[in-house]
């Protein structure tokens, strides 16, 4: 079985993209745009987390049609340079993108006005998928 290179999930405000060192596929591309296009009207916040990967110009046109028609404030939290032109590029269409160093999940969370349990739940979240990317096992809480 192949690992993910993205996974996504969703808290009551927040559509949550985490991405590995490569692009995604266009299938978790796709599966990414069907579920940022079923989203409640509560959430209107998107963070991005990667460790290099980032769409491509084909997925990044596909995004930038979906923001065209969605108002979403979007933070990315990368060290990867292209991923942060890429957080640039996309602001010229939608200008609440904004980039954030990779491990720095608080001050996007605070960017993005998101706070108490929905914050912690946003950090969990993202813990799990970093680890499932990465290929390495998530041990069940008790």
């Amino acid at each position: 079985m192949t690992r993910p290179t993205m996974m996504f999930d969703t808290t009551e405000q927040v559509l949550i993209a985490v991405h590995g060192r490569e692009p995604p596929s266009d299938e978790e591309w796709d599966s990414y745009m069907q579920a940022a296009g079923a989203l409640p009207p509560t959430c209107t916040k998107t963070l991005v987390v990667t460790a290099g990967g980032g769409p491509n110009a084909k997925q990044r046109a596909s995004i930038n049609d979906f923001v065209s028609k969605n108002t979403l404030t979007v933070a990315i939290c990368t060290d990867a340079l292209l991923v942060r032109q890429i957080g640039t590029a996309l602001s010229w269409f939608n200008p609440r993108v904004k980039a954030f160093r990779g491990n720095d999940l608080s001050a996007a969370l605070r960017y993005l006005d998101v706070t108490g349990p929905e914050a912690a739940l946003v950090h969990q979240k993202v813990a799990k998928m970093r680890l499932e990317i990465e290929g390495k096992t998530v041990r069940a809480t008790r």
